[in-house]
């Protein structure tokens, strides 16, 4: 297996640059995935600065539906690919929001307002245009390809991982509920030294997330992850509780980035053995 970050909020080669976004690239076994796309067109700049054809992909999958994991999907239907499925989870295309008057009120965004963040497509955008290839998914489990798997369903989490207020859906023009982000999965690989999970944001808790996929994949051990965790907003005792989650796992790498945030990441990086820098152009392999 191969791993290339295409787009994340910084980047580690001087090369390609860097948006608030989250693409990533896997190759396994000859299938050829990408995981999101960011939200503009530089997934697809760093992609073929890296030599990397997209052109070829086997598959995309969202891992939801704000604008900085699907955004970039736009671009990429404007060189006229991918020919190839789009997988989502169900619930995709339900129009969800943030809510800036719950923001910090020292923080620049904070306003009495709603910011419409996902999706930045509408159910008929791919068959318009010509990508009939387009499958929803609603299973706990759906197999790519051999050992590729998209997993969703996770159980509403409570506590300290429940989803930020901020967060909301729009259940008609007035009414907003809290988002409870169905349509939220992970890729989940298994490899030769345990299962590598690619993340979008896990909304829906991190540590809920991966107990689910130990549940769902009983037996196996979570060698590595992938992705945003979404520890941005969160205080010093939640992240203090998921770095002892996740040294108790045993990980092998830790690659969180994207919504983990600053303060997040600066503490996964001091006290998380398996912790590793990942941004734009990082390239990781299971023979590593």
């Amino acid at each position: 297996m191969k791993l290339v970050v295409l787009v994340e909020n910084h980047r580690l080669d001087s090369r390609l640059q860097a948006e608030h976004g989250l693409a990533l690239y896997v190759e396994k076994d000859g299938f050829r995935l990408l995981f999101d796309t960011g939200q503009t067109h530089l997934f697809l700049d760093n992609a073929k600065t890296l030599g990397i054809d997209l052109s070829r992909l086997d598959a995309v999958a969202f891992s939801h539906n704000h604008y900085d994991h699907c955004g970039g999907f736009l671009s990429l239907t404007k060189q006229g690919y991918p020919a190839c499925p789009v997988y989502a989870h169900a619930g995709f295309f339900r129009r969800k929001w943030w809510d800036h008057s719950l923001d910090d009120a020292e923080a620049d965004t904070y306003e009495n307002t709603m910011e419409l963040v996902g999706p930045v497509m509408t159910p008929d955008y791919f068959f318009q245009n010509g990508y009939p290839g387009f499958r929803m998914i609603s299973a706990d489990v759906f197999e790519l390809a051999e050992d590729i798997y998209l997993l969703g369903n996770f159980p509403t989490e409570r506590g300290e991982e429940v989803p930020h207020p901020s967060s909301t859906m729009e259940l008609d023009p007035d009414t907003f509920v809290p988002d409870q982000f169905r349509d939220e999965q992970v890729c989940v690989i298994r490899t030769k030294k345990g299962l590598v999970v690619l993340t979008g944001c896990t909304h829906n808790g991190i540590m809920n997330i991966l107990n689910a996929v130990e549940q769902r994949f009983p037996g196996e051990t979570i060698y590595a992850i992938f992705g945003g965790t979404h520890l941005v907003q969160s205080k010093e005792p939640r992240i203090s509780h998921t770095i002892d989650y996740m040294n108790a796992k045993n990980l092998a790498f830790a690659g969180v980035c994207h919504c983990t945030g600053p303060d997040a990441i600066a503490l996964f990086a001091e006290h998380v053995s398996a912790y590793v820098e990942t941004g734009a152009g990082f390239i990781w392999s299971d023979e590593m």
